[in-house]
């Protein structure tokens, strides 16, 4: 009696259970149109910091409505613009995407290239006929993005358009099938893209060139909102000295570049992007990236305790309330999901640092290639051992190497102790370290493997101190670090597919393309590393 006592039970469980188990047959259920933005140097702690000066329906759109992880870190050691987008969107780390830099030294052609630079294209509306510029393309982004997997499902049916002021925050994340990738060009102040994508601008694009975006800001200030912290309706920055009409594109551009101003003219592109494309208006689900660049110029120029960015954040905040109001005119928010992110952190700059008894500041980079130089000679010989530095990477010169029938190994190794003799280096591995698996069983370790790419790497990959800051000034910083105020972004989901709420759980940032693909219903890009975020997914 007992066995069919436990018996009957197990069915009426099954029973009960066995409806959860059915396929459903309104899966996936995807929307008209998926919204990615990613703001450069963004940090998570900027959503907290100035929450209480957000309109309803900017940011606290997202907040209030949204899946918010408030504990999502990227899990590398290299966080700059070109890795970070890279990473966003195909879920993986530049050991896996080989976008290791915004850009890195080429040993077969002897010099540094640019992380989406292809001169096998051309750029495409400039104005000027025949294009003289190389162009771009997304040809050393090694496997797919959530795009690539979206428009393969959807038998290419699907559009994928990416925005931004930078040419690698466009390329990368629209990936290598993309209908089209938009940038700034400040030398003519218009939009433009690559052969790559098309031959010429459609014509709504070259419409909106032609009214020349920015006119409007010739001869005005950039002056704070009256609620920005710090600096409540201060002028910071002065207008240029003009005369009609405004000066030339490429003088009056750098000074918009430098403001607030220009997140707005690239949210208006993305609005006739929109309306032009017809997107989220056709039979498949569309994605439009819209990366926010010069958030990340500000924040370098100023650091991120300052005026500036706090009024810079708030400017952002209204101009996403704008864009998302009329986002739902266009095409009902009820038919959107938005996620929100960032490719990076940001340091705070050496005067703060020094302020506050926090670290060294100011980093002397220029002192790691005379230290390790001067290693090489002493051990070796006087000789040309180095053929690049750039932080995070050594590159040796492997002709000079094999001229003295050296183990590489070994010139290795001194270079990474010559590297270690300088003020604010942390750790040094090795390329040796990386291809036998020999780094330190260590959080660092782990970081570091995940940002070296065999082929694209250097021979020494360093780490800096915390609070150690590569930059020559007091009031500038930067960001590359693998500490936490450089590798902790926002990631909100938001839409019918997600629950909101306030999640704790540590999860990265390439677990947004991962969840995406599950809600959507998507095979997972190539090489992606995410988790999907189950626990905010309906």
């Amino acid at each position: 009696m007992k066995v069919l006592a436990r018996c009957l039970l197990v069915v009426s469980l099954f029973l009960v259970i066995a409806p959860a188990l059915q396929p459903r047959d309104d899966y996936p259920r995807r929307p008209k149109l998926v919204l990615a933005i990613v703001i450069d140097q963004f940090r998570f702690d900027y959503l907290v910091r100035f929450r209480s000066q957000f309109v309803a329906r900017g940011f606290n759109l997202l907040l209030n409505g949204g899946a918010n992880f408030v504990d999502c870190r990227y899990d590398y050691a290299t966080t700059v613009t070109g890795p970070g987008h890279a990473s966003l969107f195909t879920g993986a780390y530049p050991n896996i995407h080989g976008i290791i830099g915004n850009s890195w030294f080429d040993r077969s052609l002897h010099r540094e290239v640019g992380c989406v630079a292809d001169p096998e294209t051309r750029l495409v509306g400039t104005g000027k006929t025949p294009e003289s510029r190389a162009g771009a393309s997304p040809h050393n982004l090694i496997g797919s993005t959530i795009g690539d997997e979206l428009r393969a499902a959807q038998n290419f049916q699907s559009k994928v358009i990416a925005i931004s002021l930078k040419d690698r925050s466009a390329i990368l994340p629209g990936g290598h099938t993309a209908n089209a990738a938009y940038w700034f060009d400040g030398q003519t102040g218009r939009f433009i893209t690559s052969s790559y994508y098309m031959k010429d601008l459609p014509s709504w694009a070259a419409h909106f060139n032609d009214q020349v975006p920015g006119k409007e800001y010739c001869g005005k200030s950039w002056q704070a909102l009256p609620e920005s912290p710090g600096a409540p309706g201060k002028v910071l920055r002065e207008p240029l000295p003009t005369s009609e009409p405004c000066p030339s594109p490429h003088f009056f551009t750098a000074w918009l570049d430098g403001t607030p101003y220009i997140s707005e003219i690239e949210l208006n592109f993305a609005r006739e992007a929109i309306k032009g494309e017809r997107l989220g208006q056709g039979p498949s689900t569309d994605l439009l990236i819209v990366a926010l660049s010069v958030n990340d110029a500000i924040g370098h120029a100023f650091g991120p305790y300052s005026p500036e960015v706090a009024d810079t954040t708030l400017k952002t905040d209204r101009y996403l309330a704008d864009f998302f109001a009329d986002l739902d005119k266009m095409v009902g928010l009820d038919n959107i999901w938005i996620a929100l992110s960032a490719d990076h952190g940001v340091a705070p700059n050496p005067r703060y640092i020094h302020e506050h008894n926090l670290g060294m500041g100011i980093f002397n980079e220029a002192a790691v290639k005379t230290a390790v130089g001067q290693a090489l000679s002493k051990t070796f010989g006087d000789d040309n051992w180095i053929d690049s530095v750039q932080y995070a990477y050594i590159y040796l010169n492997l002709a000079t190497v094999e001229k003295h029938s050296l183990d590489r190994a070994k010139v290795e190794g001194v270079a990474a102790e010559g590297a270690q003799t300088i003020p604010g280096i942390n750790a040094a591995f090795t390329r040796s370290q990386f291809i036998t698996g020999n780094l330190p069983q260590s959080a660092l370790g782990h970081k570091a493997a995940n940002s070296f790419n065999a082929q694209r790497g250097g021979d020494i990959f360093l780490v800096i101190d915390p609070y150690a800051v590569p930059t020559t000034s007091e009031t500038s910083t930067t960001h590359g670090t693998p500490w936490n105020y450089d590798a902790q972004v926002p990631l909100v989901l938001w839409g019918s597919a997600f629950r909101p709420g306030v999640y704790t759980s540590p999860c990265q940032p390439i677990d947004m393309v991962a969840t995406l693909a599950v809600a959507l219903g998507l095979t997972q890009p190539s090489g992606s590393q995410g988790r999907a975020l189950s626990e905010a997914v309906k």
